[in-house]
């Protein structure tokens, strides 16, 4: 039997128990306003829907718990409100107290409010180049509107012909355009809060109405109730609404709108003067004074428009993350390039196109925020490195572009000066990020044209990426040949990797792994081969490259993987087989659980495998540690291939949980010394660790490679690389090895 799951609140409380008085309570609202309308019967249902709208937050206290202090106020302010009303023809004196104590609590209300406000400043980038012009413009609109508030609150306060409370009015006025600002100026508010602010505004707007004609205190059966009983409506609805629990949190009031949409705020603003010349003649200022007042108030919302539209613009040629020009700066940035330049007959300015690596394994292991945070540091990096000199702009994802004036420093100081030091994310604490960047670049003329430029630095970058990952490339154009008949490779091997036709075939060779005592066959190792359609038999030295550079190296290991693993179920159960893993497969997230679905879809004994790994420059210390250790614990074997070759071997030792240490043939070579081999045997034995010799082509190699105790060979000695269907497990030396 299916059950169907329940849904919990993101305060942690249990619905399950208030559902139904909060669909009764709405229910009565939605009645008590309706009889609001006759006038029979307003007087009652005025007082009810004032006990309705007291009794709401409750409800919300007992769903929300974590949001205990601000609907607390509230219930505390419409509960008061209530009883203010109930008591009305009975006790004035006690309904304008609890009128009076409601007011407290609003205002508590209020500061609490903007206390949590000013906690929770926005994070927005735009918060912090809005230029100080445009802040200026709000407080002074603010200053306009509230000191024309006060004037008038003190005329009427003081003038012998207002009503007494008529002094209310104008602060009713004053409040309702800061709660319309407030709301214009917010772009993440809750459903909840808005109507909750809605709700502020309606009753001020009954309180002004009230004030102004010299009753606070208006009979219950009043047209002017209708006003009192919708705002109690809207604050049951923004009570019982499902984002009560969020309404006032901090995430609600982080993000500021555009500056288009904050300059509806000042439009709040603009009425005021009208309003406050309509309230009570008692307290009325001069009329120069509201005609001032409003013309200042149209000046500073035009002129903020005006901002607002060249704020708007700016930001459009920026990238929204990182502050950076995006393309439409970079197109701005390199047209002002080429009209400053001087006609020398040389370069003019220089393009820089340059590429994170290893930024998806940030991104997959640690979370896209974290890949956020750190190309916020990078961006920040490279504006500082490359300063005055010229400008920096984001071009998408990872990619970063440089428009360097004439004189700027050289690409490859640039870049160490951005990106020598590590970096530390607040989204991975403890975790140090070793950034490195291949870029590509190309010298700027006269005439030269961004998209052509572009290309051209892509194609450095490419052969940056293919070469020498790290390093910064000048474009020559004879990469373009050499890049685009790679692309054509990496783009066939894509399709090929994927199952497509028309891109010939991958097939794998192996080649023996054997005893040097006994000449014993321990396994094979498993080698990739292409059958190109046009350019014949590719050796892995062809095409792994350009797997690794366009991303398809794992993809590639895979399929080597699974097809090894398959063959060698159906060898003998003594016999191994070796698979080599790449750098892109180190960098995997996915490692272990692609090795694991070829070991269980084959069927092979996890101890019949073995991993090679091979020294990488400036791999991540973290790359496919777990995943090797896990792996290693059901058994699989990991070797260290091409040992003397790389840059860290003895940290890998550490690192890795490697059971074979596989001698390069550099160094099994006859020109080797004997003390070389002698440590490397010794240092292995110390680590309990067994040792291959690679490139084993003569007896005369065997023998002595043997008497230095190394346990196994690889070579054309033993035996070339062959199909399975080839394959003779046992050791035969090949007479001529070529």
């Amino acid at each position: 039997m299916r059950t169907r799951p329940v849904k919990t609140d993101p305060s942690g409380a249990d619905n399950t128990g208030v559902t139904v008085p909060a669909r009764l309570l709405a229910a009565a609202t939605a009645v008590a306003l309706a009889l609001c309308l006759l006038p029979g019967t307003r007087a009652d249902a005025v007082v009810g829907i004032s006990v309705l709208a007291a009794l709401a937050p409750l409800i919300t206290l007992l769903r929300h718990p974590a949001a205990w202090l601000m609907w607390s106020l509230v219930a505390g302010m419409l509960g008061t409100w209530a009883v203010s009303m109930a008591v009305t023809d009975i006790s004035p004196a006690l309904a304008g107290a609890t009128q009076l104590l409601g007011l407290v609590l609003a205002v508590s209300l209020v500061v609490t409010l903007y206390a949590q406000h000013l906690r929770a400043r926005p994070a927005d980038r735009r918060r912090h180049e809005r230029g100080s012009w445009a802040r200026r413009a709000d407080q002074a609109a603010l200053a306009v509107v509230t000191g024309l508030a006060t004037a008038q609150i003190a005329t009427t306060a003081l003038s012998p012909t207002a009503p007494v409370g008529a002094a209310w009015a104008p602060v009713d006025a004053l409040v309702v355009a800061v709660l319309l600002r407030f709301a214009c100026s917010r772009a993440g508010l809750t459903r909840s809060l808005q109507l909750v602010l809605a709700a502020g505004a309606v009753n001020c707007l009954y309180d002004m109405v009230a004030s102004s004609s010299g009753v606070r205190l208006q009979p219950l059966d009043r047209p002017v109730q209708l006003l009192w009983a919708l705002s109690m409506a809207l604050f049951v609805a923004g009570a019982l609404h499902p984002s009560a629990g969020t309404a006032f949190s901090s995430s609600s009031l982080r993000h500021l709108r555009p500056e288009s949409g904050r300059v509806l705020g000042l439009v709040a603003l603009a009425p005021v003067p009208l309003v406050l010349a309509l309230l009570n003649p008692g307290g009325r200022l001069p009329w120069l004074v509201y005609v001032a007042a409003g013309t200042a108030l149209a000046a500073l919302t035009t002129a903020r428009g005006a901002q607002a539209l060249a704020a708007s613009e700016a930001y459009a040629r920026l990238d929204p993350l990182t502050g950076l020009a995006n393309r439409r700066g970079l197109q701005s940035a390199y047209e002002a390039l080429l009209l400053a330049a001087s006609s020398t007959g040389g370069p003019v300015g220089r393009l820089v196109l340059l590429d994170l690596d290893d930024f998806k394994v940030v991104n997959d292991t640690h979370g896209h925020e974290s890949g956020d945070q750190l190309l916020c540091v990078v961006a920040d990096r490279l504006r500082t490195a490359v300063g005055g000199a010229g400008t920096v702009a984001r071009s998408g994802g990872d990619e970063f572009v440089l428009v360097l004036h004439p004189g700027a420093p050289p690409v490859d100081a640039l870049l160490r000066a951005a990106l020598d030091g590590p970096v530390t994310l607040a989204g991975a604490p403890g975790t140090r990020f070793d950034v490195r960047a291949s870029a590509g670049w190309v010298d700027l003329e006269e005439d030269s044209r961004l998209p052509h430029a572009l290309a051209d630095a892509d194609i450095a970058l490419y052969t940056s990426k293919a070469t020498h990952r790290g390093a910064a490339t000048a474009f020559v154009p004879a990469q373009r040949q050499e890049v685009l008949g790679q692309l054509g490779l990496g783009e066939d091997l894509r399709r090929l990797v994927a199952g497509g036709s028309g891109a010939g075939q991958l097939f794998l060779l192996h080649q023996p792994l054997v005893d040097l005592v006994d000449g014993r066959v321990l396994g094979y190792e498993a080698l990739v081969r292409w059958q190109h359609p046009t350019r014949g038999l590719l050796a892995p030295d062809s095409f792994l490259p350009v797997a690794e550079s366009q991303g398809q190296g794992a993809a590639l290991d895979g399929w080597v993987l699974a097809q090894a693993c398959a063959t060698a179920a159906g060898w003998p159960a003594d016999l191994t087989v070796s698979v080599n893993l790449g750098r892109s497969s180190m960098v995997d997230p996915l490692l272990a659980d692609r090795v694991r679905a070829a070991l269980r879809d084959s069927g092979l004994d996890p101890r019949r495998l073995h991993l090679e790994i091979t020294e990488h420059e400036a791999l991540p210390a973290d790359a496919g540690v777990a995943a090797l250790h896990e792996l290693a614990d059901l058994g699989v074997g990991v070797s260290l291939d091409d040992f003397g070759t790389g840059y860290t071997s003895l940290v890998y030792l550490h690192r890795y949980p490697v059971g074979v240490l596989k001698l390069d043939r550099s160094i099994t070579g006859a020109d080797t010394s004997d003390e070389l081999i002698a440590g490397l045997t010794s240092l292995a034995s110390a680590l309990g660790i067994r040792v291959l010799a690679e490139g084993v082509e003569t007896e005369e190699q065997h023998r002595r490679l043997a008497g230095f105790g190394i346990d196994a060979g690889q070579g054309w000695l033993f035996g070339r690389p062959v199909p399975a269907a080839d394959l003779v497990h046992r050791a035969e030396p090949v007479s001529n090895p070529m």
